[in-house]
């Protein structure tokens, strides 16, 4: 045995690897992951209290659980995507041990995620919610599976790391999405800020780390189980196609709309003028309707002017 071993440094070396991740291992408890979780459930609890508290803007009193959860989510991204990016700076090691890389800082990170997840799917269920947004239940569901057999493993921690970059791109959808249910013109300087962070974040954080997870599901497939394998490669075909949708929607919304709605929207226009039809105010000189320097054809202001009577 002692000869097979000096013949065959592979081998040697792998049998290091493995008995240093059995160290890192079990210097990890998998009851204090658990409690993470628990403790991430109730945190986020606490975060939606607080927002219910304050409530939504005037405005969105009609769509005060949306705003709620949205809120919730993008703190949940915040908090994420620096503790993510804290531990690819500071344990740069992980990259070259995706599968067996482990320490309190990661693992919690997971822990952190996996709690979320939960807590929001539990928020969908409850408010009635799960048929009508099936496509963040069937991420919830894909992601968390995976997330908390890893937790519960202890292993896979690297690559769990890596999946959770793409909150750096959550937080800037999350926000362009608040920002939108406020009504915050399109061409505002701070929506266009937004927009374009949140395209560039999405290749960034999004797409390469996906790609690089599915790249890996092929090559290194040898390395983990027949389960575990159908399990990750379900799970990340899930994530690919959202992900490839949610793209081309960003893109039509931001990027491919039409002209009149650049100005700030044909649908915003029209009914702003219909709210001023009867302010002297909302009238020029030869009695068309102005609103914000914006002036409606004769065709448009006949329509509006029929629609009003």
């Amino acid at each position: 045995m002692a000869m097979a071993v000096g013949n065959d440094s592979n081998f040697l070396e792998m049998d290091v690897e493995e008995e240093d991740f059995a160290a890192m291992r079990e210097s990890v408890e998998l009851r204090h992951g658990l409690m993470f979780i628990i403790g991430t459930i109730s945190f986020f609890n606490l975060v939606n209290w607080i927002v219910k508290s304050y409530g939504p803007p005037k405005s969105l009193k009609d769509e005060e659980w949306k705003w709620r959860n949205l809120y919730v989510s993008w703190v949940h991204a915040l908090i994420t995507s620096l503790w993510t990016l804290t531990c690819m700076i500071v344990y740069p090691e992980m990259f070259s041990s995706l599968l067996q890389h482990i320490n309190y800082v990661t693992y919690f990170c997971v822990c952190f995620g996996t709690g979320y997840f939960f807590y929001d799917l539990l928020d969908l269920i409850l408010n009635n919610k799960f048929f009508i947004m099936w496509e963040v239940v069937v991420h919830h569901i894909a992601v968390a599976s995976m997330f908390y057999y890893n937790v519960h493993i202890r292993a896979h921690i690297g690559f769990n790391i890596i999946a959770l970059s793409v909150e750096v791109n959550s937080f800037f959808l999350h926000w362009r999405k608040l920002l939108q249910m406020v009504k915050t013109p399109y061409d505002s300087p701070k929506y266009l800020a937004i927009k374009y962070l949140n395209l560039t974040t999405f290749i960034v954080f999004r797409g390469v780390p996906l790609s690089m997870i599915t790249y890996c599901c092929f090559v290194w497939r040898h390395r983990v189980s027949a389960m575990y394998y159908v399990g990750i490669c379900l799970s990340i075909f899930v994530m690919d196609v959202l992900n490839v949708i949610l793209f081309w929607r960003l893109l039509k919304s931001d990027m491919l709309r039409g002209p009149e709605k650049k100005i700030g929207g044909l649908k915003t226009a029209s009914s702003a003028v219909c709210e001023n039809l009867h302010s002297s105010n909302g009238k020029s000189s030869n009695g068309h309707v102005l609103v914000n320097g914006y002036k409606p054809s004769l065709k448009e202001s006949n329509l509006l002017t029929k629609k009003e009577d």
